[in-house]
Formats: structure tokens, C-alpha cells, sequence
């Protein structure tokens, strides 16, 4: 994997004025590896141990990106190919994450775009993603952001906890 700052013209920095990057990072990145279990700690106190679902493996991730605020890691990221079970061009979603001390900033909505934008460039026309009924705040992030909710799929399909959504990020309706 190619390592670099993933830049979006106009997106706003943090809502403090603090400086915002956005990295392509391996996964073995010691500071986005941090984050991940970070966000699976805070999953097992929403929903129980073994609530953040299935893990994450280095071969499955076509990009990490990983979100610095003033130098320090605060947020992560993945896609995945998921064109065998959801139809080319597919991709999934994956641990989107910022750390709860710097939510409430843009930095959620900054990661989504820049993750959207490197599904573009991998090539990938739609997206699709899981969350649960006990992040509210992330379903409202995506529904703000365009997503439409769709039938849970693959291992949520039949979790009443999940909530799925689908994005077209080639210009068309999911």
C-alpha cells in the first residue's frame, strides 16, 4: 500500500482551527492499529464483548486512512472489496472511528468523505457499511451524509442490533 496525505480542497479543519490530516497508513500502523481497538473497546461496553463483529484482516483492506489532528492520531478508517458478494464495484465501510475526546468537530464527516473519495479511486462505484442501534450518532452521520439505509446483509442479516446502509459514490442513487 501506497503511504500519503489524502487532501480535500475546502474541507474544513477542525471546527477549533486545528490542523487536519488525512493519511493512507499500512495496517500494521501502530497508531491506527491503536485506534481500531480503541473503537472495539467501546463497542464491547455498547453491545457486549464480541459486539465490534467480525475482525478486520491486512489482506481484506484495499486502504487505511488514518486522521491526525495537530500531529496526533485521533481517527481511522478502512474500505474492503466487497464485489463477490454485492456486484462489482462494491465496497465496504469499515471501523470508521474517531476517538470521543475529538468528536463533535467535523472530523467523523471529514474521514467519511476522504474514505468515499479513495472508494473513487480504487475504482469502486458503491458503498455499503454496518452500525448498530446503539451508535445514533453514526446513523445520523450517514444519513446526513447521503447514505440510504438498505437490508442488512452477509453476517447482519439477521441481527436486529444492525443497521446497514449503501451509497452510489459515482454521482448515481445508491
Amino acid at each position: 500500500m501506497t503511504t500519503g496525505t489524502t487532501s480535500r480542497p475546502g474541507a474544513p479543519a477542525d471546527r477549533s482551527g486545528a490542523a487536519v490530516r488525512v493519511l493512507a497508513v499500512p495496517f500494521d500502523d501502530p497508531a491506527a492499529t491503536a485506534l481500531r481497538d480503541a473503537q472495539q473497546a467501546e463497542l464491547a461496553v455498547r453491545y457486549g464483548e464480541g459486539g465490534g463483529g467480525a475482525p478486520l484482516h491486512a489482506d481484506e483492506v484495499l486502504v487505511l486512512l488514518r486522521l491526525d489532528v495537530d500531529g496526533l492520531p485521533v481517527g481511522c478508517g478502512a474500505l474492503r472489496d466487497v464485489s463477490g458478494e454485492h456486484g462489482p464495484g462494491t465496497g465496504e465501510l469499515k471501523r470508521l472511528y474517531v476517538r470521543p475526546d475529538h468528536r463533535r468537530r467535523g472530523l467523523s464527516r471529514v474521514l467519511l468523505a476522504a474514505l468515499e473519495d479513495a472508494a473513487r479511486a480504487h475504482g469502486l462505484r458503491r458503498l455499503v457499511l454496518e452500525t448498530g442501534t446503539r451508535q445514533p450518532e453514526s446513523m445520523a452521520l450517514y444519513a446526513s451524509a447521503g447514505w440510504s439505509a438498505t437490508a442488512p446483509y452477509g453476517e447482519y442479516a439477521d441481527h436486529p442490533m444492525s443497521r446497514c446502509y449503501a451509497k452510489t459514490v459515482d454521482g448515481a442513487d445508491a
